[in-house]
């Protein structure tokens, strides 16, 4: 026996150094720990999700973000299909709005005046473009529906720091109007923006770089991976210029800004997906250029992140962390042959679920995972008003998913 498991090892190996066809990098061994305590104590024992969700807009397919304006009782969703979908309150329909050059994923209202809407645009997995659709940030005006392109290229980084939060002194800056075919390159993926109060910086994470980035199944081959070459940059509108904020991160997702007492941004808030991980960096003041871990060893994939009123921070855990996964990224040497294998035979829970921290985000309020039944695959927890709505990453939902804020007991 003790032959042929290592003659079978020595063939996963071979087998998979020939056949990691997309040239996937793979990261350093990553051992995942316990849930902690914090949060697997407080976990719910009953699935919220089993009564009491209400289905709305059922015409609204399957989408990554939504944004709401209470005042004209609107909402916005970056459905799955291509488009972004606009929600009416007042009918209770949604319908087909504005078509961006790729699949709309984060997106948010570029001023106070929410007369524009910024969107990250990207491949999503399965679906064919062409070379003139763009990936990207683009800001769509509400009246006219004009889609304007703000940052299709970004500067090249030829060092890779892993990982590497950026002083203000040392942060690589360039002039949009300087980017040109020797010094910049496409835009790989998109995924997820967060605005400053005064609209003049664009928080963006690209959660890794390569040619053929793409949202949904397009990820998982990086989720396997793990390789750390995740970055947020800033867009700041003002100086017409691109700064990297972050380097050398696995998968950077969602964001969160945090002011400092100069009202500027001073931390940021993000999720490390495939790393189980939420984090803080701090940009400015007195801790510039530091990071610091709220929580690792998550129960399930962090994805986007929300604040309530109450500035509580809202996750969504898009799948459950599973043992498999656990084991894959202990020994990496398995990794080339998973890369190998059609995604559809690949184990992936059923389970989606949430988790809601405190303000300062050092605190678990809530857990909960979900069997899968009623809603798949949540990607952020949105509170608006009175509810907590869930867009779900799947192409086969169907409504707009929504529960009581009351359901949640956050123990505050």
């Amino acid at each position: 026996m003790k032959v042929n498991h290592t003659i079978l090892m020595v063939l996963i190996l071979f087998f998979g150094l020939c056949c990691n066809p997309g040239k996937i990098k793979i990261g350093e061994p990553v051992v995942l720990g316990e849930v902690p305590s914090q949060i697997s104590e407080i976990e719910s024992k009953k699935d919220p999700f089993l009564s009491g969700l209400k289905i709305e807009m059922e015409e609204l397919p399957g989408h990554d973000d939504l944004i709401f304006d209470s005042q004209r009782r609107i909402g916005y969703a970056s459905g799955m299909d291509g488009w972004v979908w606009k929600l009416d309150e007042k009918t209770g329909m949604a319908s087909r709005w504005v078509r961006p050059p790729v699949n709309p994923a984060g997106m948010q209202f570029a001023n106070k005046e929410k007369n524009k809407i910024l969107v990250c645009a990207s491949r999503l997995g399965g679906e064919s473009y062409e070379p003139k659709d763009r990936v990207g940030l683009y800001e769509i005006d509400i009246e006219s529906k004009v889609t304007t392109p703000l940052l299709l290229d970004l500067p090249k980084t030829d060092t890779e720091e892993f990982p590497k939060v950026y002083t203000l002194a040392e942060r690589p800056t360039v002039f949009l109007k300087d980017l040109n075919a020797s010094n910049s390159r496409p835009f790989s993926l998109c995924n997820d923006l967060a605005v400053s109060k005064d609209g003049d910086r664009i928080y963006i994470s690209e959660p890794f770089e390569r040619e053929d980035a793409a949202m949904g199944s397009g990820a998982v081959p990086e989720a396997i991976g793990l390789y750390p070459h995740g970055k947020l940059w800033m867009l700041d509108r003002k100086r017409t210029s691109v700064s990297l904020l972050l380097n050398g991160f696995t998968f950077v997702d969602g964001i969160l800004l945090e002011e400092g007492k100069t009202k500027v941004e001073e931390s940021v808030v993000i999720t490390e997906t495939t790393r189980f991980r939420i984090l803080r960096a701090f940009v400015s003041g007195k801790n510039e250029g530091t990071f610091e871990i709220l929580f690792e060893n998550l129960p399930g994939l962090a994805d986007g992140l929300e604040r309530d009123a109450k500035g509580n921070i809202w996750v969504g855990l898009i799948k459950r962390r599973s043992g498999l996964v656990d084991i894959v990224h202990k020994n990496p040497w398995i990794k080339p042959f998973l890369l190998s294998l059609p995604q559809g035979i690949l184990p992936i829970s059923k389970k989606t679920g949430i988790l809601v921290l405190n303000v300062d985000g050092k605190k678990a309020l809530y857990h909960s995972m979900h069997d899968g039944s009623k809603i798949n695959d949540i990607s952020v927890a949105v509170p608006f008003q009175d509810r907590v709505y869930f867009p779900t990453f799947d192409k086969k939902s169907r409504g707009l998913y929504s529960l009581g804020i009351d359901k949640f007991s956050l123990g505050e």
